[in-house]
């Protein structure tokens, strides 16, 4: 059996694609390969993975102002169907699971052409839109949130997996080892980073952060902004430490007592799965507003606290820490997140790909 995978863009995307594959290995023995943007944040992290063939093709996600790229939007587009097209007869696969994003396009595009199928995974409360395009003509439909599409026989409200390392217990060494007394909060702005929660915690840490030493801070800022952030900071106080990226993200987690970032679907399902409470920055510009919409389901729930992008500010974020370190609500708001992601998400997401595959070998 051969299995192709695709989705990208952003790590929301990839790292279901790569969970989902984590999943099938457990029950299925099958070749596979990654299908992404040349040169895109999918092809950074597949190039990792010694055992996963990774698949260029050209894509542009649709520009939602009048540029340039309106005009070479579908040329691009095209070429990447011709691109996927050439991939997928090399490979011939049997199944494809899409994850979303612009990256998934000429691949589900290809699949609907020969007759291959597919099943989409949607991690977002709004379904984007390479994942509505397709919806009707994917073998199964498996959902994060209930609110991104009509539930029937085929969409199925499953979660959001989450990569194997976040799944582990024990007791794995840990680069970020905390001292007793120690309140250590986590920024992460995404595979990306983000700017305006950089910035906000710049401020942070000129002002907030050297009165405040029971609190150690660890800042992922994202490869984009790490050299502003750093040349913003070039005497940091002792309790902050900067990084561009973490590959291991959950050691950070797991030492944090508090998490700041954005509302991406796969970040909110690896914090629900270590139970931390969290402050949600959602980022305003995200299709159909799909990163408020999931910050609000937590915040409703009791598992978060959300604050707007346009009122961010490190005093404003100051506040938040100040409030929740020092109250008790980090408990409860540690359970409530936990409770907030199903418990069987791999294995619901397994039995209904496990149809799909039976109905292949029903029909060989």
């Amino acid at each position: 059996m051969n299995i192709v995978f695709t989705g990208g863009g952003t790590g929301g995307h990839i790292y279901p694609a790569l969970a989902i594959r984590e999943i099938l290995q457990n029950h299925y023995r099958f070749d596979s390969a990654y299908v992404g943007v040349s040169g895109g944040l999918e092809e950074k992290i597949v190039s990792r993975m010694n055992d996963l063939p990774f698949c260029g093709v050209r894509a542009q996600g649709m520009p939602r102002t009048l540029t340039f790229k309106l005009l070479s939007f579908p040329l691009v587009n095209f070429l990447g169907v011709i691109d996927a097209w050439n991939h997928m007869r090399k490979l011939k696969p049997d199944l494809v699971v899409a994850t979303g994003g612009y990256v998934a396009f000429p691949v589900l595009f290809v699949c609907v052409i020969l007759g291959i199928k597919f099943v989409i995974h949607e991690q977002n409360a709004a379904m984007g839109m390479t994942n509505r395009l397709f919806a009707r003509f994917a073998a199964q439909i498996l959902l994060t949130y209930a609110s991104a599409a009509k539930i029937n026989d085929k969409t199925v409200l499953t979660g959001n997996p989450v990569r194997a390392e976040f799944l582990s217990q024990g007791s794995a060494p840990n680069r970020f080892k905390t001292n007793g007394g120690e309140f250590v909060v986590l920024s992460v702005g995404g595979s990306r980073g983000a700017l305006s929660i950089n910035r906000a915690v710049i401020e942070l840490a000129k002002k907030w952060l050297p009165d405040n030493p029971r609190v150690r801070f660890i800042h992922i800022s994202g490869d984009r902004d790490f050299e502003m952030v750093k040349a913003e900071l070039p005497e940091p106080p002792s309790n902050y430490e900067l990084l561009p990226y973490l590959h291991e993200m959950k050691e950070a987690f797991d030492s944090a007592d508090l998490i700041i970032s954005r509302a991406g679907a796969t970040i909110l399902s690896e914090i629900a799965v270590c139970g931390k409470p969290a402050v949600l920055i959602p980022y305003p510009y995200a299709t159909d507003n799909h990163q408020e919409k999931n910050a609000r389901v937590l915040e409703e729930a009791g598992a978060a606290r959300m604050i707007a992008d346009s009122e961010l500010s490190g005093t404003r974020l100051a506040k938040e820490i100040e409030d929740l370190m020092n109250g008790k609500r980090l408990e409860s708001m540690a359970e409530a997140m936990k409770k907030s992601r199903p418990r069987d998400v791999e294995e619901m997401i397994a039995a209904r790909i496990k149809l799909v595959i039976d109905s292949l070998s029903s029909q060989a």
